[in-house]
């Protein structure tokens, strides 16, 4: 375009619309500096909930809600990721686009045996069931099934394979159930704040077993439930059903997800808990419908969740992309004064890297940066502080921007409180009035202080007291350059070790 004299004025409609193509390139320049590294995220366009996670022939294949054709939520269909070690995803074309119908979130599992019949039987066969969203109609599950490892799907020529005509019922995940020697799925009638299981022998035919409902969390929808078989750490060979679902989170109006713990015989889950009893998984506001990963190895329950929340998810500043995963977890339960809880560890085993940094009986009383912290800058990396001792009311870790001071985010114990916090309320960009609530969680009686804390650029995630306690916050700082350090308010923190590892 050529450059117009000053002494020509422009047409006032013109100058108008120049000025809108610069605000909307502005507005679509790429934020690389907030894109996590080891957390997943698509190269570009919207993502949401987590679908069909299964470790196949050596790689953890992560499905996804995802939009191919814009940046925000629409189009639904399934994107496709894979991992060989958890750290390094390598996205895939889009798995299951969307027809008539939205490709809701679902789940796979391997055929091994090929009970469905489907596909060409010398070759393995793997089966998704999905919910097929019609609009304003209703939702339904449908199956397709892949013969090439999940690259490609054809849809089952007889869906639906489930139809209850309901406007909301969706989110079906399946586990195989050895002592009843049948398929059970788990989906969900969100309204009626309950969960459905169903069974089978052959991934076809679904025959209705039992309901669960109106227990734990109301006050929002249910939806994306899984049930698992989770091992009790330190009672060999014992294991305790857990029942999970979306839900609303700890504080009110934001989503969350909550568990139950009991028993399931291959028919009906039973809750060990009283029917008010509230139990969360995640106390921040960034982790939401999370899955496990079908066929890992006996015991090793992981999974990963959407670390975003919908309250603010339009207003995510992040392009191309929006949306990113949760880091994966490995799941157990673990004993408490108050019962049996929910333990996460991060997934792969940082411990098995050689630390970046790492120093012992450390005695702290102001802010402090120790050598090798300033080596951190714009890295991902696992920090793990375990507390011999302190008499002060505040203790943590602090990131401050080098160029910007009222600029920080605090990751911390309050003493007075006995709550963990993360506090982002000065953190940068503010994407809604409740995204400067603190994100909080109580203390753990009877488990140590003991806190790690994984960070991935615009990713936070806080695991303490044995993983007891969790806590998943996103931060946008306009700043690229920030100072780590640990501090200590009105008191001093004696550590007795603090250790960093950086993920490359």
């Amino acid at each position: 375009m050529k450059i117009l004299s000053k002494s020509i004025p422009l047409p006032s409609i013109l100058v108008s619309l120049l000025m809108l193509i610069s605000l909307t390139i502005s507005a679509q320049s790429p934020t690389e500096h907030w894109r996590p590294s080891i957390h997943f995220s698509p190269k570009k366009n919207w993502m949401n909930d987590p679908n069909g996670l299964i470790y196949f022939k050596g790689y953890y294949h992560l499905f996804f809600q995802h939009n191919p054709k814009g940046n925000d939520w629409g189009n639904m269909s399934w994107g496709h990721a894979r991992s060989k070690d958890l750290w390094h995803w390598e996205e895939l074309p889009v798995a299951i686009p969307h027809g008539e119908e939205f490709i809701f979130s679902g789940c796979v599992v391997w055929d091994k045996d090929h009970v469905s019949g489907l596909g060409d039987a010398s070759k393995d066969l793997l089966v998704a069931i999905y919910t097929a969203d019609y609009p304003n109609k209703k939702q339904e599950q449908h199956l397709a099934y892949s013969n090439d490892d999940g690259l490609t799907w054809k849809k089952y020529d007889q869906n639906p394979i489930l139809d209850i005509q309901l406007l909301n019922f969706r989110d079906p995940n399946i586990i195989w159930h050895h002592s009843s020697k049948q398929f059970i799925m788990s989906v969900a009638k969100p309204l009626d704040r309950s969960v459905q299981f169903y069974g089978s022998k052959n991934l076809l035919k679904w025959d209705l077993l039992s309901e669960f409902s109106n227990q734990g969390e109301l006050e929002m929808i249910w939806e994306c439930p899984s049930l698992v078989e989770l091992p009790i750490e330190g009672r060999e060979k014992e294991s305790k059903w857990v029942l999970f679902n979306s839900s609303q989170g700890v504080q009110k109006g934001f989503v969350g997800m909550q568990y139950f713990v009991g028993e399931f015989n291959g028919k009906t889950f039973i809750n060990e808990n009283t029917s008010d009893t509230k139990l969360f998984v995640d106390y921040g506001k960034d982790f939401y419908a999370a899955i496990p990963f079908y066929n890992t190895a006996p015991n090793e329950v992981m999974w990963l969740g959407w670390a975003l929340s919908w309250q603010y998810a339009k207003e995510q500043p992040t392009f191309p992309w929006k949306g990113q995963m949760s880091s994966v977890r490995k799941l157990s339960l673990v004993d408490t004064h108050e019962g049996l809880r929910l333990k996460q560890d991060f997934q792969p085993d940082f411990s098995s890297l050689e630390p970046t940094f790492q120093a012992k009986d450390i005695s702290i009383s102001k802010p402090k940066f120790l050598n090798g912290m300033k080596m951190l800058q714009g890295k991902s990396y696992l920090i793990d502080l375990e507390i011999e001792s302190t008499n002060a009311d505040r203790w943590g870790l602090k990131w401050q921007s080098v160029d910007n001071p009222k600029e920080y985010t605090v990751v911390a114990f309050d003493e007075n409180k006995k709550q963990w916090f993360i506090d982002r309320s000065h953190s940068g960009k503010i994407l809604s009035p409740g995204f400067f609530k603190l994100d909080a969680a109580p203390w753990v009686e009877g488990k140590a202080k003991h806190v790690r804390v994984l960070v991935d650029h615009s990713m936070l995630e806080l695991l303490a007291q044995e993983g007891t306690v969790a806590i998943s916050s996103l931060r946008f700082p306009h700043s690229i350059r920030e100072n780590l350090s640990v501090f200590s308010e009105k008191g001093k923190l004696d550590l007795k070790q603090i250790t960093i590892w950086e993920v490359k």
